[in-house]
């Protein structure tokens, strides 16, 4: 895992889809594509500047050290994880919503963020429950007992990546269409019809974060020693892959 190579998502077809079926609101197709438009810029110019993001710097910091010393309860302790015992989902989420509190330059990146980042914790658990059974009944500690690798670091970071499009990409879509839709009905209807939309949205999101995917494992491998990365190389990490995703959203946004 980490290690697949993907330059673009092949061709655009999730998201024509999906301003497909947008298009079927009581109101002016044209509208749609210029919400849709507006929507891109708006991703591709946020994109731009969340590599440099305290929040988003923060999340990938949490998940480096969660992988890489899952087993140093003093590490742990620096973002705030209980390490009195076993690490859980629990203690996960307790420290991410500590050590994310008061990060980011914007509450919106932020506390996207730090959902995001809670969402990629719970999934991992998810994924992974359905395997690590005892004969008492779900093992919570198996779960995350062998988490210091590429592989788990890969898996979040992807989760947490899709999540936080996902949930930006509804953001701006709502917020295009309240620009461009005028009359309060077809607004609504507008709505109504991206609500139907969610699972094409979260497909979509999960396409976007392969590019995310591709090189992350073999950045962790590369970059974690005896110290976590430091927020240069954090940075550096995440430059590429936000202008990987900056990219992808420009060629929909030309329909290639």
């Amino acid at each position: 895992m980490g290690h697949e190579r993907i330059g673009f998502i092949p061709k655009t077809k999730q998201w024509q889809s999906i301003v497909a079926q947008l298009q079927a609101y009581d109101g002016d197709k044209s509208t749609v594509s210029k919400v849709a438009a507006d929507t891109l810029d708006a991703l591709r110019a946020l994109y731009s500047s969340l590599a440099y993001d305290p929040a988003i710097i923060a999340s990938v910091r949490f998940l480096a050290t969660v992988c890489h010393f899952s087993n140093s309860s003093e590490k742990l302790k620096e973002i705030d994880v209980e390490a009195s015992g076993d690490i859980t989902m629990y203690s996960l989420l307790q420290g991410a919503n500590q050590y994310l509190s008061d990060e980011s330059n914007s509450m919106e990146v932020g506390k996207l963020a730090k959902d995001s980042l809670m969402n990629a914790i719970i999934s991992y658990q998810q994924v992974h429950e359905t395997n690590q059974l005892s004969f008492d009944g779900f093992d919570e500690k198996s779960v995350w007992s062998d988490i210091d690798s590429g592989a788990a670091f890969c898996e979040m970071t992807r989760s947490f990546v899709a999540e936080f499009t996902e949930r930006n990409l509804n953001y701006f879509l709502e917020r295009a269409a309240a620009s461009e839709i005028q009359d309060y009905s077809r607004l609504i209807s507008f709505n109504q019809n991206l609500k139907k939309q969610a699972e094409a949205i979260t497909i979509h999101s999960q396409d976007i974060s392969k590019l995310v995917q591709s090189f992350a494992a073999g950045w962790y491998n590369k970059n974690t020693g005896v110290q976590r990365p430091n927020d240069e190389k954090i940075s550096g990490f995440l430059s590429v892959a936000f202008k990987k995703i900056k990219e992808e959203f420009r060629r929909e946004g030309a329909g290639q």
